[in-house]
């Protein structure tokens, strides 16, 4: 009978086994662990990350979407004259165009003062001012005084429109605009005046002969005119 070659483990090895299979056992999870740690801060980072790079976008683009102003007043400090320059594209509709055409037309008409030209410019405000702006301006043609008579055509004065601004919505428009008289026993020109007038303006079907209809074909009034100086004394310091 062949003896057995094989030993009993004694339980002295058994428990060593087990202690050292336990020992793995724990190595193994602290490393799963671990690393579920480490994933969970980086994944908390990139989070982060996104959040603030998403609203670093969002400030810039609210930022660089606030709309520009369309025009930039400008002054000369050689001769005082404020104006506006427009730094947007131009994206005037047809309506702003004509409104803006017909407003100066009324300044000019309103403020210009020329001997020889002065029944053009009463026709003219005859057809486009009404109520109290119509009152005000014929009266200067009224009366022994009247400024037809009291100038002739010893001075004349012309009108530079600088800029106009409508809001068609309210129909309401700011001008800027010089005047510059010229006195004929004078050889040279006086100083130029700076001027800003709010206007409210419609269009009104009214009757009109065909020779009126070539003076204001679209029925244009100006039922509010008010104009002040422009502060320009003290330009340039």
């Amino acid at each position: 009978m062949k003896k057995n070659k094989h030993q009993a483990i004694s339980r002295e090895d058994l428990n060593k086994y087990h202690e050292e299979t336990q020992g793995l056992e724990r190595d193994m999870v602290n490393e799963i662990l671990n690393s579920r740690s480490r994933a969970w801060k980086i994944a908390t980072a990139f989070f982060v990350f996104a959040v603030v790079s998403m609203i670093t976008a969002v400030g810039v683009i609210i930022r660089f979407a606030q709309p520009l102003p369309a025009y930039l007043t400008t002054i000369n400090k050689d001769t005082g004259e404020v104006s506006q320059v427009k730094i947007t594209r131009d994206e005037a509709t047809y309506g702003d165009v004509i409104d803006q055409y017909w407003i100066s037309q009324f300044v000019i008409h309103r403020e210009s003062y020329d001997y020889n030209s002065i029944q053009v410019d009463y026709d003219a405000m005859s057809l486009m001012a009404s109520g109290d702006v119509a009152d005000e301006y014929l009266s200067m043609f009224k009366g022994p005084n009247r400024i037809d008579k009291r100038l002739g055509d010893s001075e004349r004065t012309t009108v530079h429109i600088n800029s106009v601004i409508t809001d068609r919505e309210h129909g309401v428009a700011t001008v800027r605009f010089t005047t510059q008289q010229r006195i004929r026993q004078r050889p040279n020109p006086e100083p130029p005046r700076y001027w800003i007038a709010t206007i409210a303006y419609e269009y009104k079907a009214l009757p009109m002969t065909a020779q009126q209809r070539y003076i204001n074909p679209l029925g244009f009034r100006v039922t509010s005119y008010r104009k002040n100086a422009e502060n320009v004394g003290a330009v340039g310091g």
